[in-house]
Order: C-alpha cells, then structure tokens, then sequence
C-alpha cells in the first residue's frame, strides 16, 4: 500500500471491525489490537465487532473476548443470528425452528420455538451434530409448514482440527434440493449482513469502513454495498489476494497495528 493516509475530514464515524484473524488467531491476540482500538474510541468510532461463526452464541464470543481484555460490550458484537433476529421481527415472524448449535438458542430467546408450524426454520453449523435423523426431520418440516428457510450462511468447507471440513453450505443446498425451495442468506458475505450491521448502528453506509482479512467474505461483502474496505495482512489473508483482478480492497495494512496511522490518528509516523 502506499504512505497516503485515507482523507478522513470527519466523514468515517464508524467501523466494521472483523474478529478473527484481524484481532486474534486461535487464541492469541495480533499486536497492536487493544492499542488500536482504544485510539479508535478516543476518536469516537463507533465499532461494531463482525463473526460469521453460528457454531457459539455472542454472550460466548463475547466472553472469549474479555479474555483478551479487549475494550467492548456484548451488543457491540454482530453475528448471524444477530442479523437473524433483526431480519425475523423486521417481518414480523414470531414461531420459528432452530437446526443450530444449541448454544444458540439464547441468541433467539425472543421468539417462540415451534417445530410443528414454524414460520421460519434457521439453520445454522451442527458440526459433529449434523445427522440423517436431524437433517431429514427438517425436511419434513419444511415439507409441512412451507416456512421461510433462513440461512446463516452457505459455507462449503471450514478448516477444523487442521483439516478441511464440511461446512453448512452442503446441507443447505440438500435441503434447497429436496424441497425445492431456497434460503435466504444472512451471513457474510450476504448484502443483509453488512446493511443490518450498519443499520443497527444508525449509521448510514458512506459513513463506514470494513476491515477484515478475507477478501471475499469481509472486503468482497462489503464492496457489494460500496463500502470503503482495508484488508489486513493477516489471519485468511493470501499473497494472491494482491493480484486478484476482480476484487482489491481500497487499502491494504499488514495489521490492526497500522490501522489509526492509516486512519490519520496516529501520534507517531510509522514507516510502510
């Protein structure tokens, strides 16, 4: 990237700040991320906090975070079936079914669980959970109530135990197959994940960065609402993301460290 700084003149108010691989990895926090963010909020960023994980809840992702004492609160995290549950009440849907992670079910204690006449069937990662009986008694769900199907995301593989793994994608497009109907899709890197995120932060979409390391989920998902996006080099990042011909982020940084220089907040000049 080069040694410009983004002209700020008070026009970014707020930021999507992606979590894993841009603040830590696994369980080891990237230098520089509770600096930086504490700069960000002396500023007064507003930062919404983005996961695409549906496999733990936000009071768990949140409570994973306070181990690295980092400066938020739980409502400043955004995940799926955060987006679920503004995109549900937004229609008005109160009985829904869940084939998610049980952790999950805190995330939708506003709604009535129904797996009789649901009016929307979530279905979020089971991992080790996924079985014929559970993905077959959806089935015949949706045959019987024709709910809405609301996916948290559409992932083919995930990287688990240091190997590939089936992720929700497949079982989706199975159940999409077999009831010939389709989902809607909530996750990253879905258009209703970033608008609602933004919304809930009653902010207006010329007035937000992305920052995330995957150039398809974060810096792809955001371009599709013209967002102003930086990609991080690291967590998911890949030396051939520099030379896709499709999709560049506006700003590259080799880490969450670099972002306030970027940003024009920085005290001390850093070197690029």
């Amino acid at each position: 990237m080069s040694d410009q700084k983004i002209n700020f003149n008070n026009k970014f108010k707020g930021i999507l700040l992606d979590l894993e691989g841009v603040l830590y990895e696994e369980n080891r926090l990237i230098d520089g991320s509770i600096e930086t963010i504490n700069k960000l909020l002396a500023h007064g960023f507003n930062i919404k906090y983005l996961t695409n994980t549906t496999t733990t809840s936000r009071r768990l992702v949140f409570e994973k975070l306070l181990q690295f004492q980092l400066p938020l609160i739980e409502s400043d995290i955004f995940s799926p079936a955060i987006a679920a549950n503004i995109f549900l009440k937004k229609k008005n849907i109160s009985r829904i079914s869940l084939f998610t992670n049980q952790s999950l079910q805190e995330d939708f204690k506003d709604f009535e669980f129904d797996d009789v006449k649901p009016e929307a069937i979530i279905l979020g990662d089971l991992y080790k959970e996924f079985t014929w009986e559970k993905l077959n008694k959806t089935f015949q769900i949706i045959l019987d109530a024709n709910p809405l199907i609301l996916a948290l995301h559409k992932n083919r593989y995930c990287k688990r135990e240091n190997k590939l793994s089936l992720d929700l994608g497949p079982f989706v497009t199975a159940l999409e197959y077999a009831t010939s109907k389709k989902s809607v899709l909530i996750g990253k890197p879905e258009k209703n994940f970033f608008n609602l995120a933004i919304e809930d932060m009653k902010l207006k979409n010329e007035e937000v960065l992305m920052v995330g390391d995957d150039i398809v989920a974060d810096i792809g998902g955001a371009k599709n609402i013209f967002l102003k996006t930086i990609q991080v080099k690291t967590g998911k990042f890949q030396k051939k993301d520099e030379t896709n011909l499709y999709l560049q982020p506006d700003y590259r940084i080799n880490s969450i460290s670099e972002l306030s220089y970027l940003l024009g907040i920085e005290l001390t000049e850093k070197n690029y």
